[in-house]
C-alpha cells in the first residue's frame, strides 16, 4: 500500500462510520408504517404461508425469508425488523464506493460513499423493514463485481457472483430484471472490438470480447433460471393481483419522479425540494461533461456506462409497466446510483487540477452536501416528513376504548400493522381483504349489512383510517356512522392515521338494507342513465353552518369516465345561495368505475352565503357536467329548511351606501346590478337589512320619480323574499342579506330610473 492509500483509508473508514451511524440513528424511533407491518407479519408465519402471502403480493421471497431468520434473533420490534434493512443499506455504500474507485479513482470512491451515505433516499430506506435496501445492496454490488468481472473475463469465481448477487436482487424484487437487462448491455458493449475501460494493454479484443460475451451471458442466464422457479410459481398471482387502477404511466412521470424521488428522499418542503433537484440535476451535467472533457476516451466510455445504467432501467420501466398507472422511485432503486456517481466522479476530476476547475469541484461537493444534510434534518426532526404512526393510534384507542366499544380499520388490509401494535383481538376490517384490492370499493349495500352484523351488540365504535380513499373513496363508513351513532370530539389524529369515535344511538340501528334519504327529487333533466334515489338532508340547518347532503346515485349503463356535480342552494325566485362543485363521486372514485345498480354515495358540502335569511322556500340544485364544460342536465333535491344563523351576521356590501330606514327597519347597503338594463330585462338588487323593532314587509318596485304614488299604484311590487311573509321570522337585533329580481317594464321609457322600497 502507497502513502496516497494510506491516506485516503482513514476518510474511506470514516465514510463508512457515518453511512452506518445514520442507518442506525433513531432506526426505532418512528412506529412501522403499513408496507413494514405487512413484511414483519409475513414474516412471522410458516415457510410455506411466508411464501405464498409475500407472492400474492407479487413480491419474491428472499426478504421475508431473511427477517424470518432475523427476528428471532434481533427481537420483534422496531429496531430489529429494520436492523437487517439498515446493514443492506450500508452494503450498499460500499458498493457505490468500489464502483467509483474502480470507474474512476480512490477520491472519486470516498466522494461516492460520502453522497450515497448522507443520501436521504437511501438512509429512509435503509431504516424501512422492507425489501427495497435488501435489493439495491445486492443489486449495486452485482454491478460492482461485473465491472472488476469484466476487466479480468478468466476469473470464474467474479462471474459466479456475478450470478448470484443478480440472481439475489431478483429474489428481493422482481424490478431486479431491468438491472439484469442493463447488465446483458454492458456485457454485450463490452464484448465489442477495441480499447474499453476495462481492457487492458495488449489484450486480443476478438478473443477478450468473446470471452466477455460467453462468461457473462452465462451468468446471466444462470440468474434468470435460479429465479424461474419462483416466477412460475407465482404467475397466477400476477394475472390476478389488483392493486392498481387501469390506466397509463407515461415514461415522463416515471423519469421526473424518480429522479426527484432519488435527491430529495421526498423528505423535503417544496421549496428545498425544487432547489434540491436543479442543483443535483446541474450538478449530474458538470460530472458528465467533466468526465467527457477531462478523461479522455475513457472518460467517454464511464459517461456512456452512467447513462445507460440510469436510462435503461427507466426505459424498461415505462415500456412494461405503461398500463400500470402506479409508480414510487423505490421501484427503481437499482437505477438510481449513476446519481450519485455521476457528481461524485466529476468532483474527482475536477479537484485533481488546481485553480478555478478545483474550486469548482470543492463548491459542488459543498452545495451537494448542504442540501442532503437539509433532507436528513427534515428526515429526523419534521414531523410533516414522518412515517404514519400506527404505534400512536393503537396507544390511543387502548387508553380511552370503553369495554362495550370495538375498532373499524379502514382499509382492510392495514390488519398487519395494526394487529402487531394493538392485538389480534377487538377491531374488524372494512373490507376483509389480505392485500390491496381495488377492485373492493365499499357501497352501501357492502357496508351497511356488515355493519349491523359488526355493532349488533356495540356501544360505540373507533374508525381508524389510513388512506382509506383507496377503499372507501366515497366515505360511506363514515357517512353510515354518522347516521347512527355521534361523533364524540377527540383532540387530534396521529400522524398519517385519521381517527374518529362514534358513540351508538341504538334506535338508529339496525341501518336499513337500501339508503335512507329524507328529501325528494324533482325536475331531473339528466341525459345520461343515471338515477338520483335521494339525498339525505338535515331538516333544518342554521344559515350560518355548513349544508352537508349525502346523495345516492345509481348507474344503469356505462357513464362518462369524470363527472362532476355543480351544488348550488337556490330558492324558489332562482336566486343563488351558494354553490359548491365536486367530482359526483368524490376525487378518488370516477363516474367511469361506478358498480350498476348500486347505490353510489356522492357526499357534497355548501356554504350559505353570509347572511342568508330564514326560511323553508329554497332547495339544491345538482347539475352535472364533464371537466371539458360538456353539460349532462341537472335535478332538484327539496326542501331545504334555513334558520337564523347562530351568530350574528356582521357583512356588508362593497357598494354600502348610506342608511336608509322603514319603519323598525334599516336599509344598511344595497348594490344593483347591471347599473344599464333594455326595456323587458331585470335587475338584481341585493340588500343588507337591520331589524330595529317593528315593520311591515317591505316591497320593491320601479318608477319614475317624477310621480311616485300614481307610477307605485302602476308598477308591479315584488316582496324581498320569495315568499309572502317570510320576514316575519325577522328579529329585532337581526341582520339579514336579501337578493330580489326586479323585472323592468318592455314599455320602460330611457333613462334613469328609481327603485323604491
Amino acid at each position: 500500500m502507497n502513502a496516497r492509500q494510506k491516506s485516503v483509508t482513514p476518510i474511506l473508514l470514516l465514510v463508512l462510520l457515518l453511512g452506518w451511524g445514520l442507518r442506525l440513528y433513531r432506526l426505532a424511533g418512528q412506529s412501522f408504517w403499513y408496507d413494514e407491518g405487512y413484511a414483519v407479519y409475513v414474516a412471522g408465519r410458516s415457510p410455506t404461508e411466508a411464501l405464498f402471502w409475500s407472492s400474492r403480493d407479487v413480491v419474491p421471497p428472499l426478504h421475508t425469508a431473511l427477517l424470518s431468520l432475523w427476528l428471532p434473533l434481533g427481537g420483534w420490534n422496531e429496531f430489529g425488523a429494520r436492523f437487517l434493512s439498515a446493514w443492506m443499506g450500508a452494503l450498499a455504500v460500499v458498493a457505490l464506493m468500489r464502483m467509483a474507485t474502480d470507474l474512476h479513482t480512490r477520491r472519486a470512491g470516498w466522494i461516492a460513499g460520502l453522497l450515497a451515505a448522507i443520501s436521504p433516499f437511501y438512509v429512509w430506506y435503509s431504516q424501512d423493514a422492507r425489501m427495497y435496501a435488501t435489493q439495491a445492496g445486492l443489486g449495486f454490488l452485482a454491478t460492482a463485481v461485473l465491472i472488476r468481472a469484466l476487466r479480468r473475463p478468466e476469473r470464474r469465481r467474479r462471474w459466479v457472483a456475478v450470478a448470484l448477487l443478480d440472481a439475489m436482487a431478483l429474489y428481493a424484487q422482481t424490478t431486479g430484471g431491468f438491472q439484469i437487462a442493463f447488465h446483458g448491455l454492458v456485457v454485450l458493449v463490452a464484448a465489442l472490438p477495441g480499447r474499453q475501460r476495462w481492457e487492458r494493454k495488449g489484450e486480443r479484443g476478438w478473443e477478450r470480447g468473446w470471452e466477455r460475451l460467453r462468461r457473462g451471458g452465462g451468468a446471466l442466464a444462470c440468474a434468470l433460471i435460479m429465479w424461474l422457479p419462483w416466477a412460475i410459481y407465482a404467475l397466477p398471482f400476477w394475472q390476478q393481483n389488483a392493486g392498481y387502477w387501469p390506466g397509463q404511466l407515461h415514461w415522463s412521470f416515471i423519469l421526473s419522479q424518480a429522479w426527484r424521488g432519488f435527491v430529495t428522499g421526498e423528505v423535503m418542503p417544496t421549496s428545498l425540494s425544487t432547489i434540491t433537484v436543479w442543483v443535483w440535476g446541474l450538478a449530474g451535467v458538470g460530472g458528465l461533461a467533466a468526465l467527457a472533457a477531462l478523461r479522455g476516451r475513457a472518460g467517454w466510455c464511464t459517461v456512456l456506462f452512467l447513462s445507460a445504467y440510469f436510462v435503461a432501467p427507466m426505459a424498461l420501466m415505462a415500456w412494461s409497466f405503461h398500463h400500470i398507472p402506479k409508480f414510487s422511485p423505490r421501484y427503481l432503486i437499482l437505477a438510481s446510483p449513476p446519481v450519485f456517481l455521476t457528481p461524485a466522479l466529476g468532483v474527482a476530476a475536477l479537484t485533481k487540477h488546481r485553480g478555478a476547475l478545483r474550486l469548482v469541484g470543492i463548491s459542488m461537493l459543498i452545495t451537494l452536501t448542504a442540501t442532503a444534510a437539509l433532507g436528513l434534518f427534515h428526515w429526523y426532526a419534521d414531523p410533516a416528513f414522518a412515517k404514519s404512526d400506527f404505534r400512536a393510534a393503537a396507544r390511543r384507542v387502548q387508553a380511552e376504548i370503553a369495554p362495550d366499544e370495538t375498532v373499524l380499520l379502514v382499509p382492510g388490509h392495514t390488519f398487519p400493522v395494526w394487529q402487531f401494535y394493538f392485538g389480534p383481538t377487538g377491531w374488524h376490517a372494512l373490507p376483509d381483504d389480505p392485500i390491496l384490492d381495488v377492485r373492493h370499493v365499499l357501497h352501501y349495500r357492502d357496508v351497511a349489512p356488515r355493519l349491523n352484523a359488526i355493532l349488533a351488540e356495540s356501544g360505540g365504535v373507533w374508525l381508524v383510517e389510513w388512506e382509506p380513499w383507496v377503499a372507501d373513496p366515497t366515505d360511506i363508513v363514515v357517512a353510515l356512522l354518522e347516521q347512527i351513532g355521534d361523533e364524540q370530539p377527540i383532540a387530534s389524529s396521529p400522524h398519517g392515521i385519521r381517527l374518529r369515535h362514534y358513540r351508538l344511538n341504538r334506535e338508529r340501528l339496525p341501518l336499513p338494507t337500501e339508503p335512507a334519504v329524507t328529501a325528494t327529487t324533482e325536475g331531473a333533466t339528466l341525459d345520461l342513465p343515471l338515477l338520483l334515489r335521494g339525498c339525505a338532508l338535515p331538516l333544518s340547518l342554521p344559515g350560518d353552518s355548513l349544508l352537508v347532503t349525502d346523495c345516492y346515485w345509481q348507474s344503469m349503463d356505462n357513464l362518462p369516465l369524470h363527472l362532476s356535480v355543480s351544488a348550488r342552494l337556490v330558492d324558489t325566485e332562482e336566486n343563488e345561495w351558494g354553490r359548491a362543485d365536486a367530482p359526483i363521486s368524490g376525487p378518488y372514485l370516477v363516474a367511469g368505475r361506478w358498480p350498476t345498480d348500486q347505490p353510489v354515495l356522492g357526499r357534497y358540502t355548501v356554504q350559505p352565503l353570509a347572511g342568508i335569511p330564514p326560511g323553508d322556500f329554497y332547495r339544491l340544485r345538482l347539475t352535472l357536467y364533464e371537466p371539458d364544460g360538456t353539460s349532462h342536465g341537472m335535478v332538484e333535491v327539496t326542501p331545504v329548511v334555513i334558520e337564523p344563523p347562530a351568530h350574528p351576521f356582521t357583512g356588508t356590501l362593497e357598494s354600502g351606501g348610506s342608511a336608509l330606514r322603514l319603519e323598525g327597519l334599516t336599509l344598511e347597503a344595497v348594490a344593483i346590478q347591471p347599473a344599464e338594463v333594455l326595456p323587458g330585462d331585470e335587475v338584481r338588487v341585493e340588500a343588507i337589512w337591520r331589524v330595529d323593532g317593528p315593520f311591515a314587509e317591505p316591497t320593491l318596485w320601479v318608477g319614475d320619480a317624477g310621480d311616485v304614488e300614481g307610477a307605485e299604484e302602476a308598477a308591479e311590487h315584488r316582496p324581498l323574499l320569495p315568499m309572502v311573509g317570510a320576514t316575519d321570522r325577522w328579529r329585532p337585533g337581526d341582520r339579514y342579506r336579501t337578493q330580489t329580481r326586479l323585472p323592468i317594464s318592455p314599455y320602460a321609457l330611457g333613462g334613469p330610473t328609481a327603485v323604491w322600497v
